[in-house]
Order: C-alpha cells, then structure tokens, then sequence
C-alpha cells in the first residue's frame, strides 16, 4: 500500500438536449454527414452574431439545481482564446467569472462530493485522424453544441470514486432530462486533474488527463496516472504541470502539451452578448419540474422489500423506473412486478434494441398480469411467456393468456380427470409414493401437467394429487 495520497478533481463536460445548437439555429444531432449542420455562426465567420438560446439556459439550470448548486441570478459569457482546428473563432465562448451555478454537491458513498460550479459554454469540432493517408480532417457539425462544463472539488481519492462518481452524475442528468449521458457517443466527456501527496503535505502538482470517453476508462486513467507520479517522485523526478492523454490500449498516460493557465486563455467578457438574467419564479418554476432523484428511487425501492442491486438496475433507466412506479400503483405487488421487470422485460429489450419509450405493453397490462400471476391464474412461466406476446402487440393480459393457452384452469374438474388418470397410468409409481419414497411424487406431478399442457395449474395438481395418493382407499 502507497504512503501517497491520491486527490482527484473531475471536469465533465455534457451536451445539452436542445434542438439547436446554443448561439444558431443549426440541429444539435449526434453523427450524420460531415459538415452538414453549420452555418456562419458557428463556423466563426466574420460579422456573424451569436444569439443565445434560452433553451439551453433552462437545461443547464435545471442541471444546477439536480446537484443543489445555487443558481446566480445574473450570470455572463467569456471569450476564453486558444487555437485548434477545429475552433474556427479560435475561441470559445464559456463563462469563467461569472458562472451560472456553483457550490452543488453529490452524495457518494455515504458522503459528499463537492461541486465547484457548473457553467454554459459551446463544443468545439471534432478531428478525425485518418491513419492509412496520415491527414486529418476536421468535421465541424460539433461546433457550437451546447454544453455545460461541471467542475467538482478535489474531493475524490480512488479509481473506485472517479468513476462512480461519472456513472452517479450522468444517470442524475439523464433523469433530469439535461443530457442523454451517452459516452460512446461524446455526448458526456471527462477530463481528470490528479495530484499525489504524502499525509499532512500541501497537495502535489496536477496533471490533467483530457476528453475520457467510459467509465472504465476514467477508473484506468487514475489508477495509471497515479502510479506514474509516485513512481516519477520515488525515482527522484518531479511532477510537472501538463495536459495528458490515456492510452487505453497500452493503460498508461502521456504528455501532449504544457498545462495553461487562466491568464494564458486571455478571458475577457464576451461582447456580442447580453448577460444572462433570471428571475426567482424562473428558477422556482424549473426546479418544479425536476423528477425524483435515483438515490431517492433506490431508498423507496428498499423499504419495499426490492433487493439492492434490483433497485439500482429499476432505477439505472428514468422510463423504465416510471414504468415500474406506474405499474406498481396499479397493482402493489412490488417484487414480482419487479422480476418480471428486470427479467423478462429486459430480455426483451436486448433481443430487439429498444426501450421503454417504444414498446407495446403498457403499465396497466403489466399490472393485469401481474395480478393474474399473483393470483395464481397463470403460473410464472406463463407469465413470462405472455409478457412476450403483450411486448410485441400489446392486448390485454388475461385475453393474451387465454388465447396463447396459459391461463390456468378454474375447475377443478378437468385437473381432478388428469390426476386419476395419471394415477391409472403409473400404479408402480403410486406404490413407490405410498411404501415412502418421496420422490415418486415429483414424477407423477410431471405426468399430470404433461397431460394438462399450458392450462395446468400447478398448485391444483399437487392438492389434488396427494389428496388422491394419502386415500388409500381411492
């Protein structure tokens, strides 16, 4: 074990679910053809005005206010300057002195994570590398997306933390309908600044590890980079400030350019637009439409009886934790709705690449089977099977179990028929019950419901059956 202590700080950056992009009315879409969504705005051209749209104002406070930040009622835009490829303004405009959200926080593990300040900013464009010509080109559709940049204290100390601390964050602003947290896709980014330091030392100095695109790939980063600085100290080295990259092939980090400051960046106030004004009923009116967070979710869960790993699987999906919540007020069976939830409903949305939002079956259906299932019209098996049918065409519950042969038979009559003769059939098996052996039972149980087919109830059977097996007489 390290005597050194490891300090992490994250920046995240996460695309706003607007229509358009922040400063034109150019889609905000992921993937297409490139160099297709850009006009003069975004692509910095000359005289060329930005106009802010109001929607991504009301996404990144509605993101403030899911992490309990204070949301400032005059906030304002920078021009940050540095030069890319793929900034054709060869600046960006984001707020750094007057942020629209700071001092939030994120429970973790029991405690808090500090959240330094959230703020507005727009994308750059994307590089694509093309390793068989050895040219890069460069897609410009990115430009001018909207994002916020949440930037948390150093607060966090292990790989473990790093990334959970990713995955809880970006699941909070799917719920709040900010961002769609898609990291394969870039739409949520991470950059890491790390420092090593001895128990009792002042904080060493940072690096930062730039555009993390998985989670694994965050708790990797750290764990490598940490490795590296003590490693680099031990030797008698020193730990310079930089910008690195992780390589997710080889699992080690390398330096790509010298680590700038504020005062490299010249900030200065963006002139082209008016600072960003809010008025308490605005930002009492968003904060009204904020959905019940998912670590209140899993608490609720819990005290239903739910399993921990069931409840943070029910919650992992905004629509499909509604779902559940939905059908639960119809019908409180809390553990079987959630088993065929997080069992067969899953299943399905694996086989065919869809979610909540696209299916057939409704609360309300789910509920009606569940209730069939509870009350023992159809078996669990049964269940599933017709939890498949409703998935696929909807319907309701106890007609697409009758139809398909899987509710279970009210009468006694037709069971009590199978039971004799089953009993007619296998008097050797009758004999092997009756003289002790248990397991004979098992045999003659498998018998009947052969008989019977997907009608048979299996718990009639049983009671029928050894009714029928104690009367010696019978």
């Amino acid at each position: 074990m390290s005597a050194y202590r490891m300090t992490v700080g994250l920046e995240i950056h996460a695309e706003l679910a607007t229509d358009t992009k922040i400063f034109c009315g150019c889609p905000n879409r992921f993937g297409g053809q490139a160099n297709t969504r850009v006009c003069p705005v975004c692509l910095g051209m000359p005289g060329a005005l930005p106009v802010l749209n109001r929607r991504a104002v009301e996404l990144a406070v509605k993101a403030g206010l899911a992490f309990s930040c204070r949301v400032s009622a005059v906030s304002r835009f920078d021009r940050k300057h540095y030069f890319y490829p793929d900034l054709p303004k060869a600046y960006q405009i984001t707020q750094f002195f007057h942020p629209l959200c700071r001092d939030g926080f994120l429970e973790l593990h029991g405690r808090r994570i500090g959240i330094e300040r959230i703020h507005l900013e727009e994308d750059a464009g994307k590089l694509l590398h093309d390793p068989q010509t050895g040219r890069t080109y460069i897609d410009y559709n990115r430009c001018g997306v909207p994002l916020i940049e949440m930037v948390t204290r150093p607060d966090i100390h292990s790989p473990e933390e790093a990334r959970d601390f990713v995955a809880a964050a970006a699941r909070r602003l799917r719920y709040a309908g900010v961002c769609d947290g898609r990291m394969e896709q870039g739409s949520l980014r991470c950059d890491v600044n790390l420092s090593v330091g001895l128990p009792g030392e002042p904080l060493g100095v940072r690096t930062e590890m730039k555009n993390l695109s998985s989670l694994r790939a965050v708790s990797r980063a750290v764990e490598a980079e940490y490795r590296r600085q003590i490693a680099a100290l031990e030797s008698g080295g020193r730990i310079v400030q930089e910008t690195r990259r992780f390589d997710e092939t080889d699992g080690v980090t390398y330096s790509l350019r010298a680590k700038q400051d504020a005062h490299d960046y010249r900030y200065f106030p963006e002139p082209d637009l008016p600072s960003i004004r809010l008025e308490p009923a605005e930002i009492a009116g968003l904060a009204a439409k904020l959905p019940e967070p998912p670590e209140d979710r899993v608490r609720r869960y819990l005290a239903w009886g739910i399993g921990p790993a069931e409840a943070e699987l029910l919650c992992e999906d905004k629509a499909l934790s509604d779902f559940y919540d939905c059908t639960i007020a119809l019908y409180p069976a809390y553990k079987a709705a959630a088993s065929l939830i997080l069992t067969e409903l899953r299943r399905c949305f694996k086989e065919t690449g869809e979610g909540a939002e696209k299916m057939r079956l409704t609360p309300a259906g789910l509920a009606g089977l569940v209730a069939l299932q509870e009350t023992g019209r159809v078996s669990k098996n049964g269940a599933r099977e017709v939890l498949r049918y409703m998935y696929a065409y909807g319907g309701d519950p106890e007609e697409t179990a009758r139809r398909e042969g899987y509710l279970l038979a009210d009468g006694r009559d037709e069971t009590r028929r199978a039971v004799e003769e089953t009993l007619e059939a296998y008097p050797q098996a009758v004999e092997q019950y009756r003289g002790g052996k248990g397991k004979a039972l098992g045999f003659l149980m498998g018998q009947t419901l052969r008989r019977l087919g997907r009608s048979a109830n299996p718990v009639r059977v049983r009671e029928l059956l050894t009714a029928a097996l104690e009367n010696e007489d019978g």
